[in-house]
């Protein structure tokens, strides 16, 4: 595994300087199709914009402008809206900044990975009136531009943020990134200034509901990431010289997975109890003061379970204390030698027995998101491009000759931003790499095929029953039109052996938003009614089923959505939509990674009322709710869709779960603690099968564990804040 990556970044190396990056060459003829100007352009190359990108020319206005041309979804004038995504690119260079680069909802900012542009502050950079030479959700006289929890659909990619020339006594920000699902920081280094006093922070982010954070490099500075969100999946984060790498401001529950703090003060610190868990795993810290600091201080901490902290395979070399708490150091390191945890918890525990397995140097596999850095002659396109991702004609028969064509050569197939109508289902067969643009290329099932609830029909197949091969595939959506209660968005039959196959921001998006039929109009709230359904609201049967010969799949910051609000409503309207199924991974074979994912708003496997229009299909594992419920006291709902259920299955690891169930009959009200947070009985259910989860964390729920139908762990027993947590269920 660790071979495989390492020939990934070496084939990064070998294309420096031979070849453009294939998103500056390629022709991009990508569409938004329901915006109000025809003509409307999704790719945007800054220097097409006045930028020069040589560090003397202040290129501020210039990517701006590049950035919220063209009608767009700005801060402080949209709510939200699909209509008008963007992806704005820089290519390499330096570009000095004398303010915010002001980014815009659904904007993907991205640079070229094979030499990456510098976003460089100048030294006269205002920090006492912006936030962040980055600013992703700009501040008004009303507060942030957009509600945090509602910010979705973007990326910043492949950058150096560069604020050295601002004063070391200024609060400088790198990026400031109040953002929830289906967002990415990914392949950023921020350069920040070493001088004594310094004030600089590399990532601000102080509310939200993500999401991932993947590759990204901290030098100097006070703290590299003041990090508050309500869950995130953070990976290959490095730390170079700062007095803290990590200020941990609050959470639900974090997973940490290869983290490297060097020549740092302090590593991890925990302001208070309002962290109800840190997950760290495969992560190392030398030469660093104190790694860990927490505010958990045993029995006495309040709420009981809240800073939960669980490590595996952690190295602490010339590390002064591994773990401090209020009353000074737990864990003492070695400040001339070294340490390694195979195993630590400090929290709740139940029938816990420690990891099952040390894997030492050998790291779990965690691959990174291919960035097709090839020449652009390998870009593939369908042909002809403008004819099928205006949302209207049907696309089926000209991709699935795309696809059958571009498998085992050595073509990328591009899809251009656009609405592509599928009316039948698409193969992606084996040898197949799949990039879209902007995450505004839509593949949308819709039509007769789709709506028989009794005979499902996919609507993307990778790979038939029994393929073998290996398929990448990135940042696209998957979703549907109309009444569509046969649907399955995406079906992965596809057995790769060797090095997974990979998914990466490949989104299912379940109306709520322009083109679906699937809105405010057609499918309005009826919280006066009960278990009545509009059939032309019936949006899918299954998100993503992994079927039993399927095997070898990494699933990275891939978000699940049935939309429980129209996105393109100002007042976030909630709406009606049903969908049977989130995520059913039935394979036989196994090695299913996933990471930094997340799944919503199904009928029976997600906090919506359970079984209408959805009868249990005992062929899929459905849950029987007039069995499970019969025994249950009916003062909270039981027969609602559960977060999570594991059954049948072996050698389960989860790490940092987050199961929420925040609605009853449209109304928060039932989570809020003055409620007692009783939105449901039951959330996570365990049958026959041998498992180990690392933090888990739960909202609204009152048992928190159901194993063989006897619930085994309650949420009054393990309140952390907001949510309750366990830091470790073991069931064998």
């Amino acid at each position: 595994m660790r071979l495989s990556a390492s020939l990934f970044w070496a084939a990064t190396t070998a294309v420096q300087g031979v070849a453009a990056y294939w998103m500056e060459e390629v022709a991009h003829q990508g569409k938004a199709p329901y915006h109000a100007d025809p003509d409307y352009q999704v790719f945007r190359n800054v220097k097409d914009f006045g930028a020069v990108g040589d560090g003397v020319t202040d290129d501020t206005a210039a990517i701006n402008e590049a950035i919220s041309a063209g009608q767009r979804c700005a801060p402080q004038e949209c709510k939200q809206s699909t209509t008008s995504p963007a992806v704005v690119y820089f290519p390499s260079g330096t570009y000095l900044v004398s303010g915010s680069i002001i980014d815009y909802y659904y904007t993907q900012l991205i640079g070229d990975p094979t030499d990456r542009p510098v976003i460089k502050a100048s030294a006269d950079f205002p920090t006492d009136t912006t936030v962040g030479v980055i600013d992703g959700n700009r501040y008004g006289a009303d507060g942030l531009a957009w509600i945090a929890v509602n910010v979705f659909f973007r990326q910043v990619q492949n950058f150096i943020i560069d604020t050295t020339a601002i004063s070391a006594s200024a609060n400088a920000i790198g990026i400031h990134w109040p953002s929830s699902q289906a967002t990415a920081l990914s392949n950023v280094e921020f350069r920040l200034s070493s001088a004594a006093g310094t004030q600089h922070v590399g990532v601000l982010m102080e509310e939200g509901s993500g999401g991932l954070l993947n590759d990204l490099t901290f030098r100097g500075g006070l703290v590299g990431a003041k990090l508050g969100n309500q869950q995130y999946t953070a990976r290959n984060l490095q730390f170079f010289g700062c007095e803290t790498a990590i200020s941990q401001l609050w959470n639900w529950g974090w997973t940490y997975k290869s983290l490297h703090v060097e020549d740092c003060g302090v590593g991890i610190d925990v302001l208070d109890n309002n962290t109800a868990s840190i997950t760290i795993l495969d992560s190392q810290f030398t030469r660093v003061d104190q790694a860990i600091k927490t505010k958990r201080d045993g029995d006495k901490t309040t709420p009981k379970a809240s800073g939960s902290l669980v490590l595996e395979n952690v190295s602490f070399d010339t590390v002064g204390a591994i773990l401090t708490g209020p009353n000074g150091v737990v864990i003492p390191g070695d400040s001339a030698g070294e340490a390694l945890i195979e195993g630590f918890a400090d929290g709740h525990l139940y029938n816990y027995t420690g990891p099952n397995v040390y894997v030492g140097d050998d790291r779990k596999y965690f691959p990174a998101l291919p960035l097709c850095l090839t020449v652009t002659s390998t870009m593939k396109s369908p042909s002809p491009p403008m004819a099928i991702g205006d949302g209207t004609e049907d696309a089926t028969a000209i991709l699935n000759k795309f696809f059958a064509h571009v498998a085992g050569t050595d073509k990328v197939a591009f899809i251009d931003a656009g609405y592509y109508v599928i009316t039948d289902t698409v193969t992606i067969p084996a040898g197949v790499r799949v990039v879209g643009e902007a995450l505004a290329s839509v593949l949308l099932g819709t039509g007769p095929v789709f709506s028989d609830i009794e005979n499902p029909v996919p609507v993307i197949r990778v790979g038939k029953p029994g393929d073998k091969g290996r398929v990448e595939w990135s940042d696209m959506i998957v979703s549907t039109r109309g009444a569509t209660a046969g649907a399955k968005l995406i079906e992965w039959n596809l057995n790769s052996s060797g090095e997974p196959s990979g998914m990466w921001d490949v989104h299912v998006r379940v109306g709520g938003f322009a083109g679906t039929e699937l809105q405010l109009a057609q499918c309005p709230k009826t919280p006066t009614e009960t278990n009545v359904v509009n059939e032309d609201c019936i949006a899918a049967y299954i998100s993503l089923h992994v079927t039993k010969s399927a095997g070898g799949l990494y699933n990275e910051n891939c978000w699940v959505w049935v939309a429980d609000h129209d996105i393109e409503d100002p007042d976030y309207a909630q709406i009606t939509i049903f969908a049977g199924r989130g995520i059913l991974v039935e394979s036989e074979t196994g090695r299913i990674f996933i990471s930094g994912s997340g799944s919503e708003h199904h009928v029976l496997y997600h906090p919506t009322p359970a079984t209408v229009p959805f009868p249990p299909v005992a062929a899929l594992q459905d849950p029987d709710f007039a069995t499970s419920c019969r025994d249950v006291p009916d003062d909270v709902p039981c027969a609602m869709a559960w977060g999570l259920r594991v059954i049948g299955s072996k050698d389960i690891v989860i790490f940092g779960a987050g199961l929420y169930s925040f609605f009853n009959n449209y109304s928060t009200d039932c989570c809020q603690p003055t409620s007692g947070t009783e939105c449901q009985q039951r959330i996570f259910e365990v049958v026959g099968s041998s498992l180990t989860t690392y933090n888990l964390n739960t909202i609204g729920t009152v048992r928190m564990v159901t194993r063989h139908g006897k619930d085994i762990a309650f949420a009054r027993d393990n309140t952390a804040g907001f949510v309750d947590t366990i830091a470790v269920y073991y069931n064998a």
